[in-house]
């Protein structure tokens, strides 16, 4: 087990140290010079800070309810002030970490070290080499896959004018960073050769980057109308694109036929681990972003298990929770959540439909919620083998899990089956390998091999690729970028749109069926049949809790062996069983109309008519093609950039 922490990366010169123009003369020097090209993603700018918080458009895994179109923001694809000022503050990072890495990168090639090294084989010289180069292709790609065409620089500045320059094609820019990688891949070492683990940039890591980068340069993505910058663009795909996704199967492959990795702990230990800082080199985890006890991370914090704060009385913000307080800012969709087979080990660990609260002066308990959210359970400061206080909140070091093994056999087997038609049968083994992670051993025969064995077709095993993608990552910010490199993203919020006004008024008309005051419009689609559309709950004493402060959890009602909160039961009671309370599930979908009574009269929810207002609501739903509208999904150039490059930047997609 490797448990290191990013204090190396923080606690380092600073970049103007080693600037163009000095020459390395020791691999001491060299390794803090590389150090340094960490600090932009560890930082309050990079994947555990902004970026764990911004960059969150709806999508049918993670989801923000809108509920008016005055609290309109990124998450309906329409920024607001305050996430144009993130996007800044991100920009900013990105390319701090492209100027530290381009400075090293060019430091070590002038460096007599450098000179005298064999560039065929392993070295810790070489390995830096690559290490820069890989670093450089992340901020490369987050740029790219967030802001489309951006300024592209593979050389430091020599003055701050060369800094100004106008956008660069993102495919030369990602060909580029491919090409790169190949270059520095057979020179690096494995993670567990490197005493930093799977918390730097390693040779497996760079074979799966490869296969990301090369799945997003053969896949679509939104262009813009040149002539006309108020327009959206379109979404397109350049006629290489098989020539990518054969090196992403070709590297990706590589990562699984060289056997470093595996995915031996159970899903649920992988986060309970992440949540307790052990990172091992050998398992699901492939590189984790490290974060600083104290620092500026947000996992645990606006991503994870929700714990309620209320004042101490020293006036503090705390919890009785030794393990402290969360935001559960950031959430899933409720529909992703039932979309699970409810046996998948998946479901109950990425979703929460629960938070905590404080009761009494020394316990916490659960209390359901009722929204069209839950919240994601994968970073459970509850988890955390050593608490970090009632009053701590940020800062909890928990990494960000930039790629997983699963990742990489998930890209494996998508790739595999575009190349060749269908999937091959290393195709088949690599979705076998995730799936049998998410069942139990008595439920694999049926759920792993029955149901992969059944995927014959190009079309459904890619669907299922799709599908799996989804169950695999939730919350971990994978689908924005999966569904827009699929051509899927219009697609899927015209479709959520229509389903959930449709799941709304299922649910209402089987709440009411056996009512006196049925459902106004009663409507009936298999499609959601399973769907349930109230759920009931009592308090019971906590058995084995997550953490000993925890003294009441929730008890869902069961009848006809379905629990009411994941399946439809045939007919809804008028009133809640005994001892049980209603709680509202997919009912939600439709709202009541005020002052009607007798029929009922409903209306769509507020959250379905403006949680995807700048693609599809209320005034345009009729109109709106998928097939040739595009979601704009990528963000605006920041104002301090457009302005700094005096006149060299400009913004399309309508912004």
């Amino acid at each position: 087990m490797i448990l290191t922490s990013c204090e190396d990366y923080l606690n380092v010169n600073s970049p103007s140290t080693f600037d163009k123009d000095y020459i390395f003369t020791s691999e001491s020097e060299i390794a803090t010079a590389v150090n340094g090209m960490y600090v932009p993603m560890v930082s309050g700018k990079g994947w555990v800070g902004n970026l764990a918080q911004k960059m969150l458009f709806n999508t049918d895994v993670e989801f923000t309810t809108v509920t008016t179109s005055s609290n309109l923001k990124e998450s309906a694809f329409e920024p607001s002030a305050g996430d144009i000022s993130s996007y800044g503050s991100i920009w900013t990072g990105m390319y701090d970490g492209v100027n530290r890495t381009n400075d090293v990168i060019e430091g070590i090639e002038q460096s007599p070290l450098f000179e005298a090294a064999d560039k065929t084989k392993p070295s810790r010289l070489m390995h830096y080499y690559g290490e820069a180069k890989v670093l450089r292709a992340m901020y490369y790609l987050e740029l790219v896959r967030n802001w489309g065409d951006v300024p592209y620089r593979r050389k430091p500045a020599g003055n701050k004018d060369e800094l100004f320059i106008g956008a660069t094609d993102r495919d030369i820019i990602l060909t580029d960073m491919i090409n790169d990688l190949i270059e520095v891949e057979p020179v690096m070492w494995y993670a567990e050769e490197s005493d930093r683990g799977v918390e730097a940039a390693s040779r497996e890591f760079c074979q799966g980057l490869i296969a990301r980068m090369a799945l997003y340069r053969g896949g679509w993505t939104l262009r813009p109308d040149y002539s006309n910058p108020a327009a959206i663009g379109s979404m397109q795909r350049n006629d290489d694109w098989q020539k990518y996704y054969e090196i992403a199967e070709k590297y990706a492959g590589k990562v699984i036929n060289e056997g470093k990795h595996s995915l031996n702990r159970s899903f649920r230990q992988v986060w309970v681990d992440e949540c307790s800082w052990i990172v091992p080199v050998n398992d699901d985890n492939i590189f984790d972003v490290p974060a600083k006890v104290g620092g500026s991370g947000e996992l645990g914090y606006s991503w994870g298990t929700y714990i309620v704060s209320q004042k101490n009385s020293e006036g503090q913000n705390a919890s009785n929770a030794p393990h402290g307080y969360s935001s559960g800012g950031s959430k899933l969709a409720l529909t992703y959540m039932l979309s699970f087979d409810n046996k998948d080990l998946h479901r109950d660990l990425t979703c929460e439909m629960f938070r905590y609260e404080n009761s009494g002066m020394t316990n916490i308990v659960q209390k359901p919620i009722a929204a069209l959210t839950v919240y994601c359970g994968k970073w459970n400061r509850l988890f955390m083998a050593t608490p970090l206080g009632s009053t701590s909140n940020k800062g909890t070091g928990i990494n960000y899990t930039y790629m997983r093994y699963a990742d990489v056999l998930l890209m494996y087997a998508e790739a595999a089956n575009e190349n060749h038609n269908g999937p091959t049968p290393q195709a088949k083994e690599a979705l076998k390998k995730v799936r049998n992670r998410a069942f139990a051993a008595e439920d694999q025969p049926e759920m792993v091999d029955t149901y992969v064995d059944k995927l014959t077709s190009k079309e459904d095993f890619f669907d299922a690729i799709v599908k799996e993608r989804a169950w695999e990552f939730g919350g971990e910010k994978h689908r924005r970028y999966d569904l827009a490199r699929w051509n899927l993203y219009g697609k899927t919020l015209y479709n959520l749109y229509f389903d959930w006004i449709t799941l709304g008024k299922v649910a209402r008309t089987k709440q009411y069926e056996n009512t006196t005051t049925a459902f106004e419009e009663p409507t009936y689609d298999e499609r959601f049949e399973s769907y349930p559309a109230v759920a009931y709950y009592k308090m019971v004493d906590a058995v084995n809790p997550a953490a000993v402060c925890v003294s009441q959890t929730i008890d869902w009602y069961k009848e006809g062996g379905k629990n009411s909160y994941d399946e439809a039961f045939e007919s809804y009671p008028s009133k809640a069983p005994t001892g049980y309370t209603l709680i509202n599930i997919c009912n939600q979908y439709c709202t009541q109309v005020k002052n009607t009574s007798n029929p009922r009269q409903w209306v769509p929810a507020p959250a379905v008519l403006f949680s995807f207002y700048g693609y599809i609501n209320e005034s345009n739903a009729a109109t709106v093609n998928p097939e040739t509208d595009p979601v704009r999904y990528l963000v605006p150039i920041p104002p301090d950039a457009l302005s700094s490059h005096q006149g060299l930047l400009k913004n399309y997609y309508g912004y």
